[in-house]
């Protein structure tokens, strides 16, 4: 296999881990977003809200959400590993 197919190869995996990851930390912040943006009353004070904020962290979507997040970051640095192999 020639260089330059290796490469594209490599970019191609690293494009792709990129995506997954970029997804994941979407998810990761867009689900905790809506839900608490659902369920917010706006005449909690902000110590109430922020209360109301920790205590859906713990709960199953908030324990998804960090889930995600984190998987999402560990693909994006797996891509950027993937990137490091490109030989000139």
């Amino acid at each position: 296999m020639s260089k330059s197919a290796r490469n594209d190869r490599t970019r191609y995996r690293a494009t792709f881990l990129n995506t997954l990851g970029a997804s994941l930390v979407m998810v990761g912040f867009l689900l905790p977003g809506m839900r608490l943006y659902e369920g917010y009353d706006h005449r909690l004070t902000r110590s109430e809200a922020l209360a109301v904020s920790l205590k859906f962290l713990q709960t199953e979507p908030g324990v998804v959400s960090m889930t995600a997040l984190i998987i999402g970051f560990c693909l994006h640095f797996t891509a950027l590993h993937h990137l490091r192999k490109l030989e000139d």
